[in-house]
This record gives C-alpha cells, structure tokens and sequence, in this order.
C-alpha cells in the first residue's frame, strides 16, 4: 500500500510534499511526503473506493430487480399460456366429441333394417315361385 501511496503521490498538492535531493538525509532520491498528504491521499483513494463500492452495489441492486421483474414476468407468461392450452385443450375434447356425436347421428345402425329387408325379400321371392309353380302345373 506504501507502494501505491508513493507511486499516487501528484494527487497531493504543493504545499505538502518535499523534494529530496541526493546526499541529503534519506535512504533514496524521490519526494517525500508528509503526513498530511498522506491523509489526503489516502482520503481521497478511500472516497473513490467507497464511490466505486456504491455504484457497483447500485449496479447489482439495478440488474438484480431487473432479472427479477424479468422472472416475474416469465412466470406470468407460463401461467397464461397454461391456461390458455388448457382452454384450448378443453374446447377442442368439446369439438372432438361434437364430431363423433354427429357421426354417431349419421352412421346408425342399420343392421336390422337390412335384416328386414332380406327376410322380407326372401319371403316374397319364395311367395312368387309358390305362385308361379301353382300357375303353371294348373294349366
């Protein structure tokens, strides 16, 4: 961090930091920096830490109520399109039962029509050639 504070150090202003120039009493060439400056360095990389922190909580909070409405919305939409296949699902048993019911109507059943018809047409063929063979042999 020293590291840091050293290589940000034209943040400070005048007044608050010294140069040092070689074979004065310091371990190295560079500026040296007071404590004020320090404070304000350290002051002002704190207040851009906190800002940051803010704007990326703002950030997460800002795209965790979208994703959220988002989900909302999604599960909205499943439940009416449910619903409206469960609709359509009914209307169309209604329709298909309809259909067979009408087809029910149509498609009687005409096995003992047809019974009646043969029975019947059996009885006067056999009927006609009785007549027919009584006709002829009286003769």
């Amino acid at each position: 961090m020293v590291i840091s504070l050293l290589l940000v150090s034209g943040l400070a202003i005048a007044q608050d930091f010294q140069n040092v120039e070689q074979g004065q009493i310091v371990p190295f060439t560079g500026t040296v920096l007071t404590p004020d400056a320090i404070a304000k360095i350290i002051t002002i990389e704190d207040a851009k830490f906190q800002t940051c922190q803010e704007n990326w909580k703002h950030e997460i909070n800002t795209l965790t109520i979208n994703k959220d409405t988002e989900i909302q919305k999604l599960k909205h939409d499943l439940e009416v399109t449910e619903q409206t296949k469960d609709k359509i699902i009914t209307e169309k048993d209604k329709e298909i039962e309809r259909t067979y019911e009408l087809i029910k109507k149509e498609n009687k059943n005409l096995t003992p029509l047809w019974l009646g018809i043969g029975f019947t047409a059996g009885l006067l063929t056999s009927f006609s050639s009785f007549y027919a063979y009584q006709t002829l042999t009286n003769n």
